[in-house]
């Protein structure tokens, strides 16, 4: 495909502070919500210091410009007051878990009259409610000594807001029994608002506008490298999906009827794992055993296929309800006519229906019928398939 011709790496438009800034435009123009950094996190909250270095709090402003040390953040809208806690653990340090993860450490759960903790008057938890608190754990590139910021790559900001979508969906979650909160959800959905989130560090009007800004200039990326950069997304994508549908199908051959396992009768797990990729014709390099350090097939356990499934739903959510209001919200003519602050309330308006009509039922309500009312008919694969040409 045409490349971006004269433009510089790409590479040196992302850092964490673009991120977070992106994140906190996110929550604002979507939900209304105030994503506000706390500087001062008190020791017995910190999991990141050795025990040398643990004070009565330990402030995290020397950290925050370079992208170091753990982040504290709280989530407040006007309306409905403090929504939970968000902690950030962004880089790779000696003993840290290696991959990048959402973590619920305290689920969200509404009072038994249906209200949620705090409430209009501000405060947090009460006897009968309690606020979540959330942890996104990754292992992006160490902050650049000298150099005052933390560069990204893309593919490291895409991992960051699919966690970060994630950490909404249980931010966001009120339900009666915590144990069906956020992220406690149906394994073919519980993927779709990572996804959904996801899409906004590819989309072309939030990566110009908000995300993408050069960490030596300051200069937003332009629209035309913006445009290429997400236009790359959909290339090889038909490969990239094909392989999704072999390792679905391995799970659920590992969990199936016929056991992989030849004192069982059955053949060897990397006899069916050759055998799957053969038959749906993806390259597969011989005499390596690739699936043995593919741990979700512990963590699904034959649900891996909602993986994808629920892209399905993301990405239909995305193109009917969030991205064509985004060039509008920004100041853009919209397909109605209506753009700048016309667009912006509209993109509150959807943003409220996928907080309301989806996000804040975790794992409470069947996902279908989550997803018909923020859709407002029944799903399809059409959006799906249009994202891969």
């Amino acid at each position: 495909g045409e490349g971006v011709g004269e433009e510089t790496s790409l590479s040196g438009y992302f850092t964490v502070e673009n991120s977070v800034g992106g994140m906190r435009v996110l929550c604002r123009d979507l939900f209304g919500i105030e994503m506000r950094e706390e500087r001062d996190i008190p020791s017995a909250e910190r999991w990141d210091l050795d025990d040398d270095e643990v004070g009565p709090t330990s402030s995290t402003s020397d950290d925050s410009a370079s992208g170091g040390g753990l982040r504290k953040f709280t989530f407040r809208h006007v309306d409905e007051g403090p929504l939970g806690t968000m902690y950030l653990d962004l880089h790779p340090r000696p003993g840290k878990f290696g991959h990048a993860a959402h973590f619920t450490i305290r689920c969200g759960r509404t009072r038994p009259d249906g209200a949620a903790a705090g409430g209009r008057a501000g405060g947090d938890d009460d006897d009968d409610g309690q606020l979540p608190i959330v942890a996104l754990v990754c292992n992006l590139s160490p902050p650049t000594p000298g150099l005052g910021e933390t560069v990204l790559s893309h593919s490291e900001v895409e991992t960051l807001f699919h966690e970060f979508g994630h950490g909404l969906h249980s931010m966001l979650s009120r339900t009666a029994f915590q144990h069906l909160s956020g992220t406690r959800a149906a394994m073919d959905f519980v993927e779709t608002p990572s996804h959904l989130i996801e899409a906004f560090a590819r989309d072309p009007t939030f990566l110009s506008s908000t995300l993408a800004r050069h960490h030596a200039t300051g200069e937003p990326m332009s629209s035309r490298a913006a445009r290429h950069l997400s236009l790359s997304h959909a290339d090889f994508r038909g490969v990239e999906v094909q392989s999704q549908i072999v390792h679905s199908k391995f799970d659920q051959a590992l969990f199936g009827e016929d056991p992989c396992s030849p004192s069982l009768g059955g053949p060897t797990s990397a006899d069916t794992w050759v055998r799957m990729h053969r038959e749906s014709g993806v390259p597969i390099a011989a005499g390596t055993h690739w699936h043995t350090r593919f741990g979700h097939l512990v963590t699904y356990g034959a649900g891996y296929y909602g993986y994808l499934f629920a892209q399905t739903w993301a990405s239909d959510v995305w193109r009917s309800n969030l991205a064509p209001l985004l060039a509008s919200s920004a100041g853009g003519e919209g397909p109605d006519g209506g753009g700048g602050r016309g667009g912006a309330a509209r993109l509150r308006e959807e943003g409220t229906k996928v907080w309301k009509g989806m996000l804040v039922h975790g794992g409470a309500r069947d996902p279908k019928d989550m997803i018909r009312d923020v859709l407002g008919r029944e799903p399809g694969v059409d959006a799906f398939f249009a994202e891969m040409s």
